[in-house]
């Protein structure tokens, strides 16, 4: 007969195993309190700025400034128109007439940068009239325009004289305006702002409201000044006195739109 063995007893882990759910439940509902407590805290945070400023109230006006200058530069279109009956002919008083008048040009002081072809064509010219044939060619046109900047405004009248003289018989018409307007610009920018805050301190006073600080401000686009154009006479080649050419001013002009708070 056999002895036998004893069955050794299992470790009892049950209630260590339910010991410890006890503490993680413990320590959830010992956490949860205090998640609670900083997800409050978080949802309390107070609002922006920016969001505090948008509940202010505010006035929002527009701004004008315009400064009128004397203009220092001017700009006129100069050129020769040739006809002729070859093309030959033609080119060869086109060549020289406007050779003449670029000469006469830098002799009044006009650099060679200040001075640009603008426009040169040849056209062939056929007669359209009654009974006649339009297939044939009658002449030839040629026209040799320059772009001329002139700094100098005070000379403007003599230089005109010397280049009719030298062979131009084709003048457009003279535009002045500001060539650096940074200056008249920022005279024109101080005369808006002040122009808005006297708007905004009326509109203010009128509501019975205290005109706060600028909290936007913004220049706005002003439309272009349109340059001033001085009529050429070209009704005699031979000019005994020198052409009067007046340069009158520039308007340079500046918008602002401002936005205050109100107090």
């Amino acid at each position: 007969m056999h002895d036998q063995q004893p069955i050794p007893a299992r470790p009892r882990t049950l209630p260590r195993l339910r010991l410890a759910g006890l503490t993680l439940l413990l320590a959830g509902a010992l956490a949860s309190p205090l998640s609670l407590g900083l997800a409050s805290a978080q949802d309390a945070t107070p609002t922006s700025g920016a969001a505090m400023m948008a509940a202010l109230p505010t006035v929002s006006v527009s701004g004008h400034g315009e400064v009128n200058v004397p203009p220092d530069t001017a700009s006129v279109n100069i050129g020769v128109d040739v006809i002729q009956p070859t093309l030959s002919e033609a080119q060869a008083q086109a060549t020289a007439q406007a050779t003449a008048v670029i000469d006469a040009l830098k002799a009044e002081g006009i650099a060679d940068e200040e001075i640009q072809t603008d426009y040169f064509s040849v056209n062939i010219l056929r007669d359209y009239s009654e009974n006649a044939d339009p297939t044939q060619v009658t002449g030839f046109e040629i026209i040799n325009q320059l772009r001329v900047t002139v700094r100098d405004t005070e000379s403007l009248g003599d230089l005109l004289d010397a280049v009719v003289t030298a062979g131009a018989n084709n003048i457009y018409g003279v535009s002045f305006y500001v060539d650096d307007q940074t200056a008249a610009a920022s005279e024109a920018r101080v005369e808006a702002v002040a122009d808005a805050r006297t708007k905004a301190e009326e509109l203010a006073d009128a509501a019975g409201m205290t005109l706060g600080p600028v909290v936007a401000i913004a220049e706005g686009v002003a439309p272009p000044v349109s340059p001033l154009y001085a009529p050429v006479a070209m009704d005699s080649m031979e000019m005994k006195q020198a052409t009067p050419v007046e340069a009158g001013s520039t308007t340079i002009s500046v918008d602002v739109q401002v936005t205050y708070a109100l107090q």
